[in-house]
């Protein structure tokens, strides 16, 4: 009895199991029925949506254009008045001031006291003219008046590797002599140059062609002939006619290391001294009398790539002669040079010392020499203001006695071309 009882509950339960399974069947064919059904109707309400989008993008841009066809047209007119300061020349002002003390018992001797100078304000004008030529001039105002320092136009490209200056310049004499005065690496210009090449030094009127010749005696050559008026007072016929006066500057450039470079110049120049005009209404024409002048410089200038800002070492040093015809027996022949060594131990610190030796600008001068020691140190307090001490001791068998002279120097500079030397 109890065995088929066994068999009756277990056919129940796999009955029950069929039609469970049978049930499960049936409602997933419903789900799936609906689920196509849904994504039917999906469908057709996305295709429905996409035509409306359409529509209304095709309305809208059927409504811009007929919109623009209305709009009426306005002309805008630009005066160009921002782009003129375009072709304004880019403007520098510097200044050089100094207090000079005579360090002697009267605090003065000839020429020359213990007091506060204003020495020059310079304004640099400076700019392009158009794609092929640049114009730079300087005014310059002193205590006894105004005076044109430079004036002159430059074509970069006038020959293949050829550049062309015309106007008035300092001349390539050397290295120093193209320098305005505040931007020297001392207060003033070697003794040997303004006793030879006169107090300004050579600044005249003419042309000035500057070759970048092949590399032939070194790593980079350069030609410089220029041809200008003698209106050197002390070397040449001055404001009297004594055109032309020649010079030619041949530059050396040698790479001796990543970090040192040397440069070696030769400087050859020609002209006349002869009176050729008129003095106090009177035609005056003299003989021919000559003037020649030699000269050489060595540059040697040490610098670490790496730390540029803080440390270097330059050498520079010149020699100057001249032979002056004054007349068939008589002649000016003087020699003279300068050297100096300035060190840069800090971003803002350098310190340095010149040594300068010249014979007297005079006929009879065999015997007769006068020299110079100048150290100095300088403090840029930024790249627009610096300050220098230096002192000046000179002494030679043309002076009466030994001049030794403190000066204390500001130089301030504001604008593009801040402290540039030419």
């Amino acid at each position: 009895m109890k065995k088929h009882l066994k068999y009756a509950v277990l056919l129940l339960s796999l009955l029950n199991c069929i039609l469970f399974a049978q049930d499960s069947l049936n409602t997933a064919k419903k789900d799936s029925l609906k689920i196509k059904e849904l994504e039917k109707r999906l469908g057709e309400l996305e295709k429905k949506m996409e035509e409306n989008e359409l529509q209304k993008l095709i309305e809208e841009a059927q409504s811009a254009s007929t919109e623009k066809k209305k709009e009426k047209k306005t002309k805008v007119f630009k005066s160009g008045q921002r782009a003129l300061q375009a072709i304004n020349p880019e403007i520098s002002v510097t200044g050089d001031a100094y207090g000079q003390f005579i360090l002697n018992k009267d605090g003065f001797r000839e020429g020359a006291r213990t007091g506060a100078y204003f020495r020059t304000l310079d304004i640099h004008f400076q700019g392009g003219l158009d794609p092929f030529s640049l114009t730079k001039a300087v005014v310059e105002f002193h205590p006894d008046g105004v005076e044109l320092g430079e004036a002159y136009v430059t074509w970069a490209n006038f020959l293949p590797k050829i550049s062309l200056t015309a106007g008035k310049f300092r001349q390539q004499f050397g290295v120093v002599n193209r320098w305005h005065v505040h931007a020297l690496d001392q207060f003033d210009y070697p003794l040997a140059l303004t006793t030879i090449l006169g107090e300004d030094g050579l600044n005249q009127i003419g042309l000035s062609f500057n070759w970048l010749m092949p590399s032939v005696t070194a790593d980079a050559n350069n030609l410089i002939v220029e041809i200008t008026n003698g209106q050197n007072n002390q070397l040449f016929g001055g404001e009297l006619f004594s055109f032309p006066s020649i010079l030619v500057h041949l530059k050396n450039y040698y790479d001796l290391s990543r970090d040192t470079y040397l440069e070696f110049g030769l400087t050859g120049m020609y002209g006349k001294n002869n009176v050729k005009g008129f003095i106090n209404g009177e035609k005056i024409i003299e003989n021919t009398r000559n003037t020649y002048l030699g000269g050489a410089d060595l540059t040697i200038f040490w610098e670490p790539v790496n730390k540029a800002l803080y440390k270097s070492l330059l050498w520079r040093s010149e020699i100057f002669y001249v032979d002056k015809e004054i007349s068939s027996n008589y002649k000016v022949k003087a020699f003279g040079g300068y050297s100096y060594l300035e060190y840069k131990f800090a971003e803002q610190w350098q310190i340095g010392a010149r040594f300068d030796y010249t014979q007297p600008f005079e006929v009879s001068n065999n015997s007769e020499y006068s020299y110079q020691i100048v150290p100095y140190v300088t403090w840029w307090q930024s790249h627009w203001v610096r300050m220098r001490l230096q002192y000046s001791y000179m002494n030679g068998n043309v002076l009466p006695e030994s001049a030794n002279t403190l000066r204390l120097q500001m130089v301030w500079a504001v604008g593009p071309h801040k402290h540039d030397r030419y």
